[in-house]
């Protein structure tokens, strides 16, 4: 990051980093839930299911891009080995259910995920408002992306 772009900062650039590599980690075992759940659903309303679950699997690596990008331009790096994604997660993964077919169990999990999501970026864009503009610009962006995923999602459980 330039001189200038660093002056801007005025939190710790360390937290900072710290609570981006947080939401980095979730979002790429975000990525991952919703993709592998794609792969393993069956039954009647699985081919539904599966392009909303890739569309979202999709949109969740374009927000870990976007963090690794605002983790690189701070100093930082974004997690290197796949194995400590987990131990760098807050909200953590959820596996798909041993049912292919429990559809329900599947969007009550979506939800879950989502509102861990919606919770840890509403405290970031309050903690980064007044420090750093980017930071909170960024959080801002992937929390209204989630509260949109999180009402498409409710309404896909209410049609069940």
């Amino acid at each position: 990051m330039g001189k200038t772009g660093r002056q801007i900062v005025k939190a710790n650039v360390e937290e900072v980093i710290s609570d981006l590599l947080k939401a980095y980690a979730d979002e790429w075992l975000a990525h991952y839930q919703y993709w592998v759940t794609a792969q393993w659903i069956r039954g009647i309303d699985a081919d539904t299911l599966r392009p909303i679950l890739l569309k979202q699997s999709e949109d969740e690596l374009k927000h870990a891009e976007k963090l690794a990008r605002r983790i690189i331009q701070l100093g930082g790096r974004p997690v290197l080995d796949f194995k400590d994604l987990l131990a760098a997660s807050g909200c953590g993964y959820i596996p798909p259910p041993n049912d292919p077919t429990d559809i329900k169990k599947v969007i009550e999990d979506v939800l879950k995920a989502e509102e861990c999501a919606i919770k840890f970026y509403s405290k970031m864009v309050e903690k980064y408002r007044e420090t750093d503009v980017v930071t909170h610009e960024l959080f801002e962006e992937l929390l209204e992306d989630e509260v949109d995923d999180e009402e498409e999602w409710e309404k896909i459980l209410s049609k069940l």
